[in-house]
């Protein structure tokens, strides 16, 4: 057949219109734009653009000893793609940055991604009603303008890591690292290191390292909840309150290959155990009652060696005020003898050593940071401007928010993973990317159906969901005081954790509000869409009647059953 007209008066009702989209991140979540888009939107082009030669994100970034997700493996991966080989409960960063690999791979996403490519800049041009991308092409530095329709962004919220702000840092004469940009090429056997900070990366990397180094220097300014491993127990290999992980034997492994549905069925187990942990957030319950005592009762015991330890960790703020780490061996090292538990803050550092904030020197060969990341969704460094020019910060000037975590106000075709309220309180991140990526899926495939320009949230709508943010979390333990990566100060608001549990998201976004939306159509008419009355089935002249292979049939009465066929030939039912 001829091409179709591209107006949409002239065009089938179905006649789908081309759209570009432009992914920036390829780690979990861009991974899933580039499974579920080209599956789900018909005439798509997508490019996914990634600064690393690589895809997994963090997980390709972070590789320093220890690093393992604190999630349950078999929770931590795509619907799509299980995993019956993951070796460990608790599965090896390694382990999870080639599953990533290996399912890019396979369905396809590769191709999509252009990598080594740094995203630096985004506008909405407003005459044209499309986005402008520029990246910066590493191999030589240039340059690169791209356009597109939509425009996405999965760079998620440990993107940006951070060097502590310490005095004389890099005038260190030995190495200098930060957990998430870890040379593999250190050797740390036999030296006197000292590690600095006290967060999920240093719970692993501590006890990861001390068994080979000579002495560990532990710098730990502040006090720190560490639950026991029987919260976890999904397994009940791990009831037991100190195991914290535990190997798959190869003929298991083996097994759930060769029986899918086993290996199903034991997911079911797991998943449904970390989803029911939401009710640990909640004040009064009775699972908040009994962790919160466990975990006390845990470090007491674990730490009974070097009780000072314990007094000094123990926070003035109930346990699940901030997320917790199991921190699998943690505590164990902090008493072992190898290990000096310094309760102060870094001063100064100078070419052989660190000064405390005592001022006490002690002499390293090594510094580690575990300090973290930047999370406060700032992009100074790669700005987004939307509607009237106005940029990302300065609408989220106050505190970043976004409509379902998902869409921030005055920012038209554009789409946030992980976004503000985007990530789980207890859960898995890989589950709620890949619901956030069937809601920006149905939202585009508006666009090209009713041939819209643009769809935009309006303020209202994020004023109402961050209303119910708010409701929500008053319930829960993060709204006591502390400092926590998801409130911008110890008492703010929180507005990094979905409010909710990951399987509350699911249901919340598989049926988008329409209403709460803006729109600007190609069309004067807003029913342009409805095209010149035919399909393109018909225009095509090919079968049009696959609605009757769809077709869900009701249950039928049994006493009735019969009558049907029996009273289309004229029989009398009764006789």
């Amino acid at each position: 057949m001829d091409s179709l007209p591209s107006q949409s008066q002239d065009a089938p009702i179905d006649d789908v219109r081309p759209i570009k989209v432009i992914c920036i991140g390829a780690g979990m979540s861009g991974i899933i734009c580039g499974v579920r888009f080209p599956q789900r939107i018909k005439n798509l082009d997508l490019t996914i653009y990634e600064k690393n030669d690589s895809v997994g994100g963090v997980w390709y970034e972070n590789r320093y000893p220890g690093v393992t997700c604190d999630v349950p493996s078999h929770a931590f991966q795509f619907t799509f793609a299980n995993n019956t080989n993951w070796s460990s409960f608790f599965a090896p960063g390694q382990e999870i940055s080639q599953y990533f690999h290996d399912v890019a791979e396979r369905f396809g996403v590769l191709k999509h991604i252009r990598f080594k490519h740094v995203f630096k800049k985004a506008v909405w041009l407003e005459d044209r009603h499309k986005w402008e991308v520029t990246v910066l092409r590493a191999e030589d530095n240039a340059e690169i303008k791209d356009y597109a329709d939509v425009l996405i962004n999965a760079t998620g919220n440990l993107n940006k890591w951070q060097w502590p702000s310490v005095e004389g840092l890099h005038d260190f004469s030995g190495p200098v690292m930060h957990s998430a940009a870890w040379d593999e090429s250190f050797d740390y056997k036999e030296k006197n290191v000292s590690v600095v900070g006290y967060g999920s990366s240093a719970v692993q990397i501590v006890p990861a390292m001390l068994p080979s180094v000579k002495s560990m220097d532990h710098y730990v300014r502040g006090k720190a909840w560490i639950s026991p491993a029987g919260f976890v127990a999904a397994d009940p290999r791990k009831t037991e309150s100190d195991v914290h992980n535990f190997e798959h034997a190869p003929e298991e492994r083996r097994g759930w290959t060769e029986h899918p549905e086993t290996y199903l069925k034991y997911r079911h187990q797991i998943e449904n155990f970390v989803n029911r942990a939401q009710l640990v957030h909640w004040k009064g319950s009775v699972l908040n009652a009994e962790f919160s005592k466990a975990t006390e009762e845990s470090m007491i015991r674990r730490l009974r060696p070097k009780p000072e330890i314990w007094e000094h960790l123990r926070p003035d703020y109930p346990p699940l005020c901030r997320r917790i780490s199991p921190g699998p061996r943690y505590l164990e090292a902090l008493v072992d003898d190898k290990l000096n538990f310094i309760p102060k803050g870094v001063q100064r550092v100078v070419a052989d050593g660190i000064i405390d904030s005592d001022g006490v020197f002690r002499k390293t060969d090594a510094i580690i940071c575990a300090t973290g990341f930047d999370t406060s969704l700032t992009l100074h460094d790669n700005p987004i401007f939307g509607q009237g020019g106005v940029s990302l910060d300065d609408v989220w000037q106050q505190e970043p928010v976004a409509y379902m975590s998902i869409c921030p106000a005055k920012m038209p075709n554009f789409f946030l993973f992980v976004g503000p309220n985007g990530a789980p309180g207890a859960g898995s991140t890989i589950q709620m990317s890949e619901c956030a990526a069937e809601y920006m899926i149905k939202c585009i495939q508006k666009l090209q159906r009713e041939n819209l320009k643009s769809i935009v949230v309006r303020q209202k709508a994020v004023d109402d969901f961050m209303q119910q943010v708010d409701t929500y979390f008053a319930k829960t333990t993060f709204s006591y005081t502390c400092n926590n990566w998801a409130k911008r100060s110890a008492a703010g608001r929180v507005v990094g954790y979905w409010p909710g549990s990951a399987v509350h998201q699911r249901v919340a976004l598989e049926n988008p509000r329409w209403e709460d939306f803006d729109y600007e159509s190609s069309d004067g008419n807003s029913l342009a869409w409805m095209g010149n009355g035919l399909t393109a089935s018909q225009l095509n002249n090919t079968p049009t009647t696959h609605y009757l292979d769809l077709v869900d049939i009701p249950e039928i009465t049994p006493k009735l059953d019969g009558l049907i066929g029996m009273r289309s030939t004229g029989t009398d039912a009764r006789s």
